[in-house]
């Protein structure tokens, strides 16, 4: 009896064994040919947001000890009929850091979100003072720092 459950042990090992370099030589489970989206996304922590008349001033973090900064006009929250709205603010969830989200379709920029604490009182948001001119308002892309 002790041999039969020996063999069948053996049996079972080896046909486990067979099955999985089958699986291992066919098609990878993420590559699904034609069906691959064409929208790429990537995040970076915010670590501060200035609020100016005309746009803000997001400053994020780069890998290593470095820091990014990008100007995000304030036209681009509503939709006209020329252009769909490209900047949406989302509430951060509790436990999270704020972060930022560049959404681009064939490698062209689509639009930005921006999860953050809703209230301006919040130490993650700043004003720019009044007078002070910001370049890059009229901007049609966004373009993160790696």
């Amino acid at each position: 009896m002790k041999k039969l459950l020996t063999i069948l042990a053996a049996a079972v090992c080896l046909s486990v064994s067979v099955s999985a370099e089958e699986s291992s030589s066919s098609t990878p489970i993420w590559n699904h040919g034609d069906n691959v989206s064409k929208i790429t996304y990537q995040n970076v922590q915010v670590m501060r947001i200035l609020n100016g008349r005309d746009a803000y001033v997001v400053l994020y973090a780069r890998p290593g000890i470095k820091m990014g900064k990008c100007v995000i006009p304030k036209s681009w929250a509503k939709a006209t009929k020329d252009s769909p709205r490209k900047l949406v603010f989302r509430k951060k969830p509790a436990g999270l850091d704020s972060y930022m989200t560049v959404i681009k379709e064939d490698g062209e920029f689509k639009k930005v979100w921006l999860t953050l604490p809703p209230s301006k009182l919040d130490s993650i948001w700043g004003h720019i003072p009044a007078g002070v001119k910001i370049e890059g308002t009229d901007v049609e892309s966004l373009e993160i720092q790696k």
